[in-house]
This record gives C-alpha cells, structure tokens and sequence, in this order.
C-alpha cells in the first residue's frame, strides 16, 4: 500500500502532463480570443460552385453550366464533399489558407488555393472543370513528351496564335479600315494575324516615320544575321505556348492548348500562367508542375491585354464587350475580386477598354480607351470604383505601361503614330513623341532607363530613354511587331512578329538584335509574357 502512494503522485503527474501535450496537439494556430469565436459559429464559412464553360447556342450566349457531382477535398484537413444539384460545396474550416482539390471523371482535376477568413466572414469560390482537364505535358523540338519545364527567370513564354485558313472572310482586309464595335471584328482580325488588330491600315502613307528617327543617340541599330532553328524541322500545334529560354533560346518548348492564346502575364513569383484565349477565357497554368492547366474563368468578352499590378495584388484584364469592363483577379485564390464597368468616352462614344494598370499604391487604376479616331485615359479610384477624371491621347491607343518609379505613363497611340506621356502623379499629358508606323505595346526596362515600343507597321522598335523620353535609337526586327516583354534583370526583350511568325531577342542594354527564331508557318505570335 506504502508503495502504490508513492507511485500515485507520479501516475497523475504523467496523466497531467499527457493531457497538456493532447491540448498543445488540438489546440488550433490561432489566439485563443479568436477561437473562441470561431466556436460559437456553426455554419460553413467557406462555400464554392463548380461549374463548366458551355459552348454557344445560335445567338444567345450560355457561357456555364453547373456541374454535380464533383469531388471537392481540402488538401491541408482531408475533408471531402461532393457537390449538390446546385453545383454548390461547403466547408468550415479554420482561419488560414487550404488548397482544394476538384475533380470528376470526364471533366478532369484542378486545384484552387482559398483564403478563409475570421468569422462571421465567408469566403465563396468558383471552380471551372473542363472535359479533358489534366496536367498536360510540354514537347521539346526532339518530340520527348513529359520534359518539366525550365523555370528559370527570364523564360519567355509567347502565345501562338492558329492562323486564318479555310472559313475566314474572303473581303477580310475591309474590316482594318473599320472602327472594332464588337467582340467578333476583334476577335476576326486577331485570329487573322494581319494589319492592326484595333482597326487601323498600316499602308497610310501619311504616317510614315519622321525623317529624324533613328538618329538621335546610338541612330537605327543593325541587326544581327542570326536566326535560330527552332521551328521548321518539327511539327507545333498552331494554338500553343511556346516556352523560350533567353539564354538557351534555340531549344524552345511547345505546349499545346485548345484555343487560340493572345495576351499573358505571371503572378509576382513566376508560379502562374495567366493567358487570355479567343473563346472568351482567361486559362491559369503552374508553371512550376509541367504548366497544367489548373481553371479557366470565362470573361463574357475579349480580353485585350493582361498584367499584373505593380503592387502583386491583381491580375487586370481589360475586357471588350457590349459592356466593357475591368475584371480584377485575385492570384492567390485565381477566381474574379472586382469588374469595373466603364463609362463612354468624353466624346459619347462606346470606347473599348485596350490596356489597364494599377498604380504602385494600389489606389488608382488608369484605363486606356478608344476608337480609331481617338483615344483618352481614364483614371479610376480604386477604393470606390468611381471614376475620377479623363484626359485625351493620340489616335486610336493599343498598349500601356507604368514606369517602375510610378511616375509616368506611356501610351502607344496606332493611329497617330505617337506616344503620350502623361504624369501619373499629377495625371496631365506631358507631351507626345512620334514613333514608327501603328506602334502598338511597350515594355520598360525596371530601372526606367530604356522604354520599348513595337511599330506594328514599320516592322521595328523604337527605343526611349526613360529619363528625358527622347527617342534613342530604331531596331529593325521581324515583320508586323507587336507583343514585347522584358526580363527581370533588363538584359533582354522578346519581340513577337506577327507578320513573320517569328520572335526577335534584344540586348536591354545596347538594343540590338541577338537572335531571331526560324517562322512557325500555321501560328502567329502575339502576346509576351516572361517570368520575373
């Protein structure tokens, strides 16, 4: 008996002590204030529909359909539900954020992150399955399949467009000298790959270049005769990616997409694919795990560009519709945050929406809108949605881009053949510089020393100094330049051709050529994208 009341003490003392360490186990990451709170609540917090893009009928649009059925899983908690009739799930979870795991036989699996908040906040979730949605794989040139993609920063991928064949409009060339009014007369003269996509002829002899451009600084800059064999001796599917490493650029991969792709733009770590396509998406791709497609998000229109804002917090995609809008992504849980919709033009007129930025504060988002006749930015509060004042640019305006400082705004106007230079700090047009022929998209090197823009219809690119605007130098490159992006450390810029189904390389420093991809006869290039 003496020695069963000795060992007692020590027996609670282990139970005691096995009961904390069960607490420490149970017990979520969360303050204890918190969770309390969190208790009190029984209802889901997190809840989702999954849906499906619809083809579609005659002339009425049925973008999705719900979907049944679907498996959905918490990947951090094992949790699983099946969708309802409704195509709706629910969870509740703690406050953090979880990775979903959607799927269902016919339709595929794609993943979402999702943040769930503090309660009495609720989190809702679209998911958008596709049949045929798997991890697709990447080809290298020698056809091995299944090849991880390099991921190295300053890997460009470039949106291969299919080009017009059989079925495309027989008088197709009256549609460049044609205000665009609609999705489809966009949609048309991309697919196309000629002339200007906005609806403006780059045979105007009116717009020819300024007799002094090229001489200021460094004069034109000679191109090297160097062109790189990276599509003729090998079958690509004409609506692809093709994933071209600066520095190793005569090995290019291929991956193979259903539709054809026109814009594109990473998340800030490089992680995330995000490409606008012809049948109104906007598809999401991991580029860190062999770029599968992980969701689409119908936009209801066209996208004409994509971006990231400066801040990392949205992807921005200007949509062209009957309603024209801003839609603002989230990158984190890859569904839709906001949809601006815009007002008319100062002159009455139903512009469409061709570039958007965010400023570096995240307060302002300025829009570039216009017809072939005119042009104007808007500025846009970001807290309200309001917005707050326009001013006029050149004719006809195509591409914008933010300075890295945040302190100036180009505009690249087609029409005229000019770029606008506005001050975003105090929102006034500072002045114009004249450029090539249709000049179209812009890219700044991230010390603002050097700014890029494509002249669609003088088969070059102008170079600006970044610090007076004054024109450096004009590089001569493929035919009909249009997309152009630079890479994080401002050692290179990719130029994609649309007229000559080529890619041109630059040196960001000198601006001379470095190399030129062989044609890729059945695609058209349009849109750079290149991972920070």
């Amino acid at each position: 008996m003496l020695m069963i009341k000795k060992a007692a003490p020590k027996l609670v003392m282990t139970l005691f002590l096995g009961f904390l360490a069960l607490l420490a186990v149970t017990v979520p990451a969360i303050s204890k204030e918190d969770y309390e709170k969190y208790a009190k609540y029984t209802e889901p917090n997190l809840y989702g529909t999954v849906m499906t893009n619809k083809a579609t009928s005659s002339s009425i649009e049925l973008p999705y359909e719900i979907l049944d059925s679907c498996e959905v899983t918490v990947q951090e908690t094992k949790q699983k539900v099946v969708t309802d009739s409704h195509g709706v799930f629910s969870f509740k979870l703690k406050p953090g954020q979880y990775t979903l795991i959607v799927q269902k036989a016919g339709y595929g699996m794609v993943t979402k992150t999702v943040n769930v908040p503090k309660p009495p906040e609720r989190s809702m979730v679209t998911v958008i399955l596709n049949p045929g949605m798997t991890p697709a794989n990447t080809t290298s040139p020698n056809g091995v399949s299944g090849i991880r993609t390099p991921m190295n920063p300053g890997t460009a991928y470039i949106c291969l467009a299919a080009k017009a064949g059989q079925g495309a409009p027989a008088n197709s060339s009256s549609a460049y000298n044609a205000p665009v009014t609609t999705t489809q007369t966009y949609t048309q003269m991309l697919l196309l790959g000629q002339g200007n996509p906005f609806g403006i002829a780059n045979t105007n002899a009116s717009t020819a270049l300024p007799a002094n451009l090229g001489t200021t600084g460094g004069g034109a800059v000679d191109m090297m005769n160097q062109s790189l064999n990276t599509g003729s001796n090998f079958s690509v599917n004409p609506t692809s990616l093709m994933i071209l490493n600066g520095d190793t650029p005569g090995s290019p991969q291929y991956k193979a997409i259903n539709s054809s792709p026109f814009w594109a733009t990473f998340n800030a770590s490089g992680t995330r694919l995000y490409v606008s396509t012809s049948d109104k998406l906007i598809q999401i791709y991991d580029t860190a795990n062999d770029n599968a497609l992980l969701t689409s998000i119908p936009t209801g229109g066209i996208a004409t560009d994509l971006s990231l804002a400066k801040n990392g917090n949205y992807i921005i995609a200007p949509v062209m519709s009957a309603s024209p809008c801003i839609m603002l992504i989230d990158p984190v849980s890859n569904s839709p945050q906001r949809s601006i919709t815009l007002p008319r033009m100062r002159t009455n007129e139903a512009g469409q929406p061709r570039a958007a930025t965010i400023n570096r504060e995240g307060t302002k988002l300025y829009v570039v809108m216009g017809t072939v006749s005119s042009g104007e930015i808007l500025c846009i509060d970001m807290y309200t949605g309001i917005p707050e004042k326009a001013i006029p640019v050149g004719a006809n305006p195509c591409g914008m881009a933010l300075s890295p400082d945040g302190r100036f705004l180009y505009v690249a106007n087609s029409s005229s053949g000019d770029v606008s230079i506005i001050d975003a700090w105090t929102f006034q047009e500072m002045g114009r510089v004249r450029v090539g022929v249709s000049p179209q998209r812009i890219a700044i090197t991230p010390d603002g020393n050097k700014v890029f823009i494509t002249n669609k219809g003088s088969d070059n690119v102008t170079v600006l100094n970044g610090q007076n605007q004054a024109p450096m130098a004009t590089v001569p490159v493929g035919k009909n330049p249009v997309g152009i992006a630079c890479t994080s450390d401002g050692k290179k810029v990719f130029v994609a051709c649309t007229g000559s189904s080529t890619v041109t390389i630059l040196d960001g420093q000198s601006g001379g050529v470095l190399n030129t991809t062989s044609p890729i006869p059945q695609s058209t290039p349009w849109g750079v994208a290149v991972c920070p």
